[in-house]
């Protein structure tokens, strides 16, 4: 069962890079300026253009991060829900065939 939380520990530090990569994406990205947006007449109207692409590439790409977070928090905590029931079975089954005598080795 250890194996299962360290898997689901792993899932929820990826999930949380995830979730800190998604407010990264929609944080930053360069000005309109950057592509010319501020300039006059058809030049102008490209950049704008060019950044209203670039905000919703972005965007989606934000989007898309933050739902990979999700999933990689819920599979986390389906791990750890199969883990528990693993232990649970674990417990129920020693209890119902306890260990042999160490004296009488196969006798239970």
């Amino acid at each position: 069962m250890d194996a299962l939380i360290s898997a689901a520990g792993r899932l929820d530090a990826a999930a949380s890079a995830m979730a800190q990569a998604s407010r990264a994406l929609g944080e930053t990205g360069p000005p309109a300026g950057a592509f010319g947006a501020d300039a006059p007449g058809r030049l102008g109207d490209l950049g704008r253009a060019l950044h209203g692409r670039w905000l919703a590439a972005t965007g989606e790409r934000s989007r898309e991060a933050a739902a990979l977070g999700a999933r990689l928090s819920d599979a986390a905590s389906a791990l750890r829900v199969a883990a528990a029931g693993y232990t649970a079975s674990d417990e129920r089954a020693a209890r119902r065939f306890p260990a042999p005598d160490e004296h009488f080795p196969g006798v239970v």
